[in-house]
């Protein structure tokens, strides 16, 4: 019985649909066919006028229609986003809106920086180890002969050392070597910061 009373409602509503569609039809439709051959050349061109005239006036209302949505929309989207700057400004001047910004930095650059930071310390400690080998090893020096240790004001003895004059063997490999230790260096430091 309920599929009977559903079919019979669903095929009122189809029958008042169609009488209304036909209603309409019937009272905007007021044309009359005509051949050419009976009007005259005025009468022709009038018709073709108001045809381009109609014509125009449907883009008009088209386009009017269009910038009147899109003006809507700009001026839906400036007032959204007046309201989230607005909010942002007044949340952002509290601790709570300040210690957000702070976590959404981190969670964008935190890593980036805080790898920058240990290759940085890396750099300058490696640089540190590395002047000090080469400056022991490739330049002329002063090395301490003698430790007066707690008699500090006795004055201490010197002597100078010339890595020129008193080659060893292997010291041209050993600075090629370091060369290649500066470089390496400055490989981790890259790939530390950067990788």
């Amino acid at each position: 019985m309920k599929r009977f009373y559903g079919l019979l409602s669903i095929l009122t509503l189809m029958l008042i649909t169609v009488s209304t569609y036909a209603q309409t039809t019937q009272t905007v439709d007021n044309r009359v066919v005509v051949d050419k051959s009976i009007l005259t050349p005025d009468q022709i061109a009038k018709i073709y006028a108001d045809q381009a005239t109609n014509q125009v006036i449907e883009q008009v209302s088209t386009y009017s229609k269009i910038a009147g949505v899109g003006k809507e929309v700009g001026i839906a989207v400036r007032e959204g986003l007046t309201a989230v700057v607005d909010i942002a400004d007044k949340f952002g001047g509290t601790d709570v809106g300040k210690f957000t910004m702070v976590m959404i930095a981190w969670k964008i650059v935190g890593k980036d920086v805080f790898r920058i930071a240990i290759g940085l310390v890396f750099l300058v400690i490696f640089m540190i180890f590395i002047g000090k080998y080469y400056r022991d090893n490739f330049t002329v020096h002063k090395v301490a002969i003698s430790d007066n240790g707690w008699k500090f004001w006795l004055p201490r003895q010197w002597q100078i050392v010339d890595p020129n004059v008193n080659h060893y063997d292997g010291y041209e490999f050993v600075k090629w070597l370091t060369i290649l230790m500066v470089l390496g260096g400055f490989g981790i430091t890259y790939a530390i910061m950067f990788a």
